[in-house]
């Protein structure tokens, strides 16, 4: 498969997702305190890498109810996550704005965490945000069939 690359920071992303509908993060994820430099390679359910991360210092490990698994950083986690009574098992509470991938081809994007990120044509391009919509300006691409499963639009 050939990726077009794309900046994640391009005016026409950033403006778009300015504009896009806010969506909150359903459902609960199993996590764990990643080991220092253990690499995850994110893959999707059509068997696409989308990423390959290694955590440092305080990352955590997550695999989303989809089998999806990723590295995130300690204070992003806890913004996005909160325990539960169910040790590992942690909920989600945060929120993004999202866009469907507006180029109708798959795309590479430089992640922020320093790393190349695929997506297909169909992929969504997301920015974490508060509950008013304030964006945190680090696009990332999460694939679509994970991001109707995992995202519902915010009420």
């Amino acid at each position: 498969m050939s990726f077009t690359k794309v900046d994640r920071k391009a005016p026409e992303i950033m403006s778009a997702l300015a504009e896009a509908p806010i969506f909150k993060k359903q459902g609960e994820v199993e996590a764990y305190p990643a080991d220092l430099g253990q690499k995850v390679t994110t893959k999707l359910k059509s068997g696409l890498e989308e990423t390959t991360n290694e955590a440092g210092v305080g990352d955590w490990r997550v695999t989303n109810p989809s089998g999806e698994e990723y590295i995130i950083l300690g204070e992003t986690f806890f913004n996005r996550y909160e325990e539960t009574k169910e040790q590992g098992i942690y909920q989600a509470k945060g929120y993004c704005r999202a866009i469907k991938n507006p180029f109708g081809k798959p795309i590479e994007i430089m992640a922020s965490w320093g790393k190349p990120q695929f997506g297909d044509e169909n992929c969504m391009i997301a920015d974490t945000c508060d509950a008013e919509g304030i964006l945190d300006g680090e696009p990332y691409l999460i694939e679509d069939k994970a991001f109707a499963e995992t995202y519902k639009l915010a009420e």
